[in-house]
C-alpha cells in the first residue's frame, strides 16, 4: 500500500513538473512580435538578412511571442552598425592563429499595445572568435559558425533584456 502512494506521488511530481517552464515573460500582454529587417550599415552585404533570418527563427523556436508580420503586440528592429574582423591572437611562428568578429548593433524592442519602448540599445557589441585552422584556440569554429554564434548572442541579449526581467 505505501509503494502505490509512492509510486502516485512520484507521477503526480513527474506530470506536474512538465508543466513547469524556465521561460519567463515579463509582458504577458505581448504575445506576437515582428521582427524588421535590420538596415546593413556593415561592409558585408548578406549580413542584414541573415541577421533578419536568424533572429526570425529563434524568436519562432523560443516560443513566448508568435511571429507575425501584421498586427503584432511588439517589434524588433534595429541597425547593424558594424561587423569587423581583426586578428585575435598568434602561434609561436607568428602567424594568424585566429581571429575575432565584432559585431556592433542598434536595436529597439517596442511594446506596441503601451506604446512604450522596453529595449534600447544604441550601441550593443557582441564579439566572437573563430579559428584559421583546426588547430588553433577558437575551438575550429568558421567565420560562418561564428557569425551565427553572434546572431544567437544578440537574441539572446535582446530577451534578456527585454521578456525576461526578473
Amino acid at each position: 500500500m505505501v509503494k502505490k502512494f509512492v509510486c502516485l506521488g512520484l507521477l503526480c511530481a513527474v506530470l506536474l513538473g512538465c508543466s513547469y517552464s524556465v521561460y519567463s515573460n515579463a509582458y504577458p500582454h505581448l504575445k506576437k512580435i515582428a521582427v524588421r529587417a535590420f538596415e546593413n550599415l556593415s561592409p558585408e552585404f548578406e549580413l542584414g538578412d541573415k541577421v533578419l533570418n536568424g533572429l526570425s527563427q529563434m524568436f519562432q523556436s523560443d516560443g513566448r511571442l508568435k511571429l507575425v508580420t501584421q498586427q503584432p503586440d511588439c517589434t524588433l528592429e534595429g541597425s547593424i552598425l558594424n561587423f569587423e574582423e581583426n586578428i585575435n591572437s598568434f602561434d609561436s611562428g607568428n602567424n594568424v592563429q585566429d581571429y575575432m568578429l565584432r559585431l556592433t548593433c542598434s536595436v529597439v524592442f517596442t511594446d506596441l499595445v503601451n506604446n512604450q519602448v522596453i529595449y534600447e540599445n544604441k550601441s550593443l557589441l557582441l564579439s566572437e572568435p573563430y579559428a584559421v585552422s583546426a588547430a588553433s584556440t577558437a575551438k575550429s569554429k568558421s567565420k560562418e559558425e561564428a557569425t551565427d554564434e553572434l546572431i544567437d548572442k544578440l537574441f539572446k541579449t535582446i530577451v534578456q533584456n527585454s521578456l525576461e526581467t526578473w
